[in-house]
């Protein structure tokens, strides 16, 4: 412990000199603190990087610790540059002490092998809400209460997911063992992450997506040649006879209060049959289906919430989940495509 103290004081030595910087770790020789927890999990530190090593089985989650050090209550800004050996949606997780104490989560996708800075801000994080994750006694996230840092491959809860064969989703295997390296950890304030626009849901302009799937689909940063002709996520996949390509962005953290739709841009290289689905924080479902033409034609989309059908009322003050599913090949056919998807935001 004393020598965990002493990596602390010379990191936080280190950051004063630096404007804005509160800790920088560059693991040059050793874990800076950090430590493995759960099942079947290991970090050691290996050529200025942290190598975070894990197993993804389903229900046996492992996760890269670090104790939070007392500047993370002036925290604005969390800068990773982290690197996967699988695609996978990764998460990071704040957890304040407890009783009383909640947890929150920023999720965002990281490429197999692929070097990728990821910065987030205290307002990426929501409110941990699975059936065994504490609830908050104030409802917000408090900084100053924060006593850990983790970083988590999601594959383990993806490969928990029943099979529903009513709405089934293409997966990857991802099972066995894994390695995540971190390159750098800097924790910032001052100048914090530029809030996005009112009813902004994903504008696809800082340079890593918070979008996730659960397998069979490659997910990446648009180049600026993509139909759209603005910021946008391109998606590769196979349209698997009887089964549907799924895609996911969490919307806990963004006010959609006086929202009464959504809209966003969309193309395809084939005709595409697309599922639009809202979930609630309660678990209901609500949905419309969309339908992109072929050929790469831009399709401007807006959706009101009045349309869509479900059980119950649709409240936007309790979304929780946006997902998009390809079902053009649950009857049969399908083939290779490519979808480009822009500006997602709520419209009143």
């Amino acid at each position: 412990m004393r020598s965990f103290s002493l990596l602390l004081l010379a990191s936080a030595a280190w950051a004063q000199s630096q404007p804005g910087i509160l800790l920088r770790q560059t693991f040059t020789g050793d874990t800076s603190g950090w430590m493995a927890r759960g099942q079947g999990g290991s970090v050691r530190a290996a050529a200025g990087t942290l190598e975070f090593d894990y197993q993804v089985r389903p229900n046996q989650l492992a996760m890269a610790l670090l104790p939070a050090p007392p500047e993370t209550a002036r925290l604005q800004r969390l800068r990773l540059r982290l690197k996967t050996d699988h695609d996978t949606a990764v998460a990071v997780l704040l957890s304040e002490k407890k009783p009383g104490g909640g947890s929150y989560v920023a999720n965002f996708w990281a490429p197999s092998g692929a070097w990728q800075t990821v910065e987030l801000a205290p307002a990426d994080f929501a409110a941990a809400d699975g059936p065994n994750d504490p609830i908050d006694s104030n409802g917000r996230l408090d900084l100053d209460q924060v006593e850990g840092i983790a970083i988590i491959d999601l594959a383990s809860f993806f490969a928990a997911l029943p099979e529903n064969p009513d709405f089934p989703v293409m997966r990857i295997p991802a099972s066995g063992s894994h390695t995540l390296q971190l390159g750098e950890f800097t924790m910032l304030s001052g100048d914090p992450v530029p809030a996005p626009a009112a009813l902004s849901i994903d504008h696809f302009d800082r340079g890593f997506l918070q979008w996730m799937t659960p397998g069979g689909m490659k997910l990446k940063i648009a180049g600026s040649e993509n139909p759209l002709h603005e910021a946008a996520m391109e998606v590769n996949y196979e349209q698997a006879q009887g089964h549907f390509g799924l895609l996911l962005r969490r919307l806990a953290n963004v006010d959609l209060a006086r929202a009464t739709g959504i809209a966003f841009d969309i193309a395809s290289r084939t005709d595409t049959t697309v599922v639009v689905s809202l979930e609630l924080k309660d678990g209901k479902r609500f949905h419309q289906t969309i339908y992109p033409p072929a050929e790469r034609e831009v399709f401007h989309v807006q959706l009101k919430f009045s349309d869509f059908e479900g059980n119950g009322k649709l409240d936007p003050t309790q979304l929780k989940s946006i997902l998009l599913a390809d079902v053009s090949a649950a009857d049969g056919g399908g083939s290779a495509n490519t979808l480009w998807l822009g500006k997602v935001e709520g419209v009143r």
